[in-house]
């Protein structure tokens, strides 16, 4: 028993003196372990880096063009030169006349009146988007206070639209929605002096039946220590 006993501690101390070596030895000496899918996408990387805000006008289909309003989160690069970039936008507007005019008439040729004597009351009829999004931005590099990007990414759009010649219809239940789309950007990123940057970007969503095309101007503030551009 007592034999036994003293292998287990022997043990005991053996895998605890390899323990305590695993942690005090230099990462290079360390066996090397098989990358994750985070640091093979070089997702292990991504840091807050700056934080902006920008705003300009949308023109989507089927509704009238509207002020945007968007927050630009930029998380550093995975890759050179390659850039994760997340922003939020909302823009409101309405459906424009000739969308409304088409639904009216539609309507009218739906109904059956001999006497004629029905009426429709017309009435705008509102759209609201919020929309989440995540790119992959190619963005250049160098020491330059100019630096052009592009950009493609994944949008969730959450899609709201009120009136009266909607409410409480499948028309309306069926434009409430949030919708997946893809996007495309590009713009121009100037930076004159220490941590401000300004920004100028035209982006065009994609979704099934939806599109815009939108066109921003802004700012950006850079958070942590300024690094010296690269050549």
């Amino acid at each position: 028993m007592s034999g036994r006993w003293n292998r287990r501690c022997r043990a005991i101390r053996t895998a605890c003196a390899l323990l305590g070596f695993s942690l005090v030895m230099p990462p290079g000496v360390r066996a090397q372990e098989k990358p994750s899918v985070f640091e093979r996408l070089g997702l292990d990387r991504l840091q807050f880096v700056s934080l902006g805000a920008s705003m300009g006008w949308v023109d989507p289909t089927q509704v009238d063009a509207a002020r945007v309003y968007a927050v630009t989160a930029d998380y550093g690069e995975i890759a050179r030169n390659w850039r994760i970039v997340f922003d939020v936008s909302y823009w409101e507007s309405e459906f424009n006349d000739r969308t409304v005019a088409g639904f009216l008439d539609t309507l009218r040729n739906s109904i059956v009146d001999p006497t004629n004597d029905y009426t429709i009351s017309q009435s705008r009829i509102s759209m609201y988007d919020v929309a989440f999004s995540g790119s992959l931005r190619f963005q250049s590099g160098g020491p330059v206070a100019i630096r052009p990007y592009a950009g493609i990414g994944l949008a969730a759009h959450v899609l709201n639209a009120e009136g009266v010649l909607i409410e409480g219809t499948f028309v309306e239940r069926s434009l409430d929605n949030i919708a997946a789309g893809f996007f495309g950007n590009a713009g121009v990123l100037f930076r004159p002096w220490g941590r401000v940057i300004f920004e100028g970007q035209a982006r065009a969503d994609l979704l099934s039946g939806f599109r815009s095309l939108q066109v921003r101007v802004g700012g950006q503030y850079l958070f942590g220590p300024l690094r010296t551009p690269r050549r």
